[in-house]
């Protein structure tokens, strides 16, 4: 019995989440910034992440896109990924005053998926707009809490249906 409950109390120790393992990406930094206001249009789009995108070839898991608010999108060029870094070049041009929006959908290299977006102004005061994250169906992965739980229902069912089996005889 006691090895049983020894057994039982390291397993459930190796089940404990260590926080800093289960993180997800998020955004470093930007250029141009969150909320910034910029007198000329970058030529860059740059955006650094906490952590490694995936990269799976040619296919483009993850994306970049500017916006006009409430306006014409601005056709972006030479998307890529540099490890954390998703980049787009803006095309040379005349761009008109107000409020720009950058939407990325991006997929870290562990797989979660992440999209999102901010704002920031050309030659004018930048609107602050509360984040509109985009609907995404559920990347099929249980949260960690979730998964720990059902181990320990399992095993504790186990660990109680042995138990009853060895009394039995």
């Amino acid at each position: 019995m006691k090895r049983t409950i020894i057994s039982l109390a390291s397993l459930a120790l190796l089940l404990v989440p260590v926080n800093t393992a289960f993180a997800h990406a998020g955004l470093v930094s930007a250029n141009p910034a969150a909320n910034s206001s910029v007198t000329v249009m970058p030529s860059e789009i740059s955006l650094t992440f906490t952590e490694d995108l995936m990269v799976l070839g040619e296919k483009d898991v993850n994306s970049i896109s500017l916006n006009m608010m409430d306006g014409p999108e601005v056709t972006l060029t030479d998307v890529k990924v540099d490890g954390a870094v998703l980049s787009a070049t803006v095309p040379a041009g005349e761009y008109e005053s107000g409020t720009y929006e950058v939407f990325y959908k991006i997929v870290s290299a562990d797989g979660h998926k992440l999209s999102d977006s901010y704002s920031f102004s050309l030659n004018g005061p930048t609107l602050y707009t509360a984040p509109n994250p985009v609907a995404e169906k559920g990347d099929g992965v249980l949260p960690l809490p979730i998964v720990g739980a059902i181990a320990i229902v399992v095993i504790l069912g186990g660990f109680f249906a042995l138990r009853a089996r060895n009394r039995k005889r």
